[in-house]
């Protein structure tokens, strides 16, 4: 099977990261500098910083002149790489080689045993240029039959031709197609250089004479003379991802849309590698602090909706103590994925196939992962000790004791027996003298005047009297 490379150049990537946090429809005019500490100078700029005179070149001082609301921003090379290292992992769900070239923005993916799953290059290239922007990042995807035509197919954006008909694609394009260098453009332009197939009719010895033998090397590459290995990517079984916001968020649900798109980053990693997580910890940074919580899951997940559902029953009841700058998503700890098949009914035996799960992950979001929990009976003759509390998921076995309520008062109440009619009792309780909880007590069910079935008993010590416990009906 022949090769077929996409490349996917990420255009803006310092300018994506720190605008992916603004949603589309709000329109901010930012800018990134090249963070000079004398003449700083724009890098790049959005169209909302273009239409106010924005340009790249522009000295940061006369950029502000001209907009005054202008949100600006630093180059961040090391964040640039740690994007492109979790943008080449998020591409393994498309691709099992995935390499990057760091040096010009470009993710490279071979796709050729993917078509028959995924559909031809080109329209693989297409949907990978939308979910990106879905994630916040702009790009453009070429694709060709090595990795060095395809990065030239998306500089230019149109596919390269299959290997035997390179060459011919090649001649008529300007130098300017190969982003030489400056010293590389300026002799061949002087030597009356203007198109690819003149210097592809030189003599390979002296090509490589008066220019070096790297542009005769890129040339070869280019026409499948030379091998282009590419080394892949290996994707560690973690995430974590910063987002820096545009304005300082106040409210929780300004906070769904950046969360938002960091999960959809976050379950396309987890698709690449195949794997799940059972929790995922976001950081906000606010202002001399910071606040933490945790989306915790039943069973390993990769699920976007689903965990976008969490995420908004958690942030209804969060409430910020201050406004929040800065969001970090981290999941450390990624889970071997099973993805059974779902039958018509749910499987008692499959601890996946459980209908009660999004209720409980739903039910802890909103309450607090203390607040629900399952029961557990102990083999203890004292009611109040009879049962502890346990993971809603964990085995609660306990022995059928159907002359005993289901319902306990949380304190027993203490009560006037001659108030209630006896219907059964009584039975004699007597124990816990080991721990330095000792009763002895005589249980009775009894009916008071509005017809409810009550349990009661009478306490002989350590505090005598008569108390109710329990509820039948």
């Amino acid at each position: 099977m022949s090769e077929t490379w996409l490349a996917i150049e990420l255009t803006h990537l310092a300018l994506d990261l720190a605008r992916r946090a603004q949603a589309p429809h709000r329109d901010l005019p930012i800018a990134l500098s090249d963070g000079k500490a004398q003449g700083p100078r724009i890098l790049d700029s959005n169209p909302a910083a273009r239409r106010l005179g924005v340009e790249p070149g522009l000295a940061l001082s006369a950029a502000l002149s001209l907009a005054g609301n202008l949100l600006v921003y630093n180059r961040e090379p090391a964040a640039e790489q740690r994007a492109l290292e979790r943008l080449a992992a998020w591409c393994y769900q498309y691709s099992s080689a995935v390499s990057i070239a760091t040096d010009q923005h470009t993710l490279l993916l071979e796709t050729g045993g993917s078509e028959r799953l995924l559909g031809d290059s080109q329209r693989l290239a297409q949907q990978l240029e939308q979910e990106l922007l879905t994630l916040g990042y702009h790009s453009r995807a070429g694709q060709g039959p090595n990795p060095e035509a395809a990065r030239l197919s998306a500089r230019l954006g149109q596919p390269a031709p299959a290997l035997n008909a390179i060459s011919a694609w090649l001649r008529p394009l300007p130098l300017s197609a190969l982003d030489l260098d400056p010293g590389q453009s300026q002799a061949l332009e002087q030597m009356g250089f203007r198109h690819l197939g003149e210097i592809m009719r030189l003599p390979r010895k002296a090509l490589a004479r008066r220019l070096g033998t790297a542009l005769l090397h890129r040339l070869d590459r280019l026409t499948g003379l030379r091998p282009d290995p590419q080394k892949l990517w290996q994707q560690p079984l973690s995430f974590e991802s910063t987002m820096d916001l545009a304005a300082e968020a106040s409210h929780c649900q300004a906070l769904l849309f950046p969360i938002n798109r960091l999960l959809r980053e976050l379950c396309g990693v987890l698709r690449g590698c195949d794997r799940g997580i059972q929790s995922a910890h976001i950081t906000l940074q606010q202002g001399g602090g910071e606040e933490v919580f945790t989306l915790r899951l039943q069973q390993p997940s990769r699920d976007e909706s689903h965990l976008v559902t969490l995420l908004q029953e958690r942030l209804e009841r969060l409430r910020l103590r201050q406004p929040v700058r800065r969001i970090t998503l981290r999941a450390d700890d990624f889970i071997a994925f099973d993805a059974a098949p779902e039958g018509l009914f749910p499987d008692p035996e499959n601890p996946a196939s459980n209908p009660l799960d999004p209720l409980l992950e739903r039910l802890q979001a909103r309450l607090g992962k203390r607040s629900v929990y399952g029961l557990r009976g102990i083999a203890d003759h004292r009611p109040e000790r009879s049962w502890q509390r346990c993971s809603p998921q964990a085995a609660a076995h306990s022995p059928s004791m159907p002359h005993r309520p289901l319902w306990l008062f949380q304190q027993p109440r203490r009560c006037a027996i001659e108030d209630y009619r006896v219907l059964a009792g009584p039975e004699r309780i007597e124990s816990g003298w080991w721990d330095g909880h000792d009763c002895r007590r005589d249980y009775f069910v009894v009916r008071d005047s509005g017809g409810s079935t009550l349990w009661a008993y009478r306490e002989y010590k350590p505090e005598p009297g008569w108390y109710l416990q329990g509820l039948f009906s």
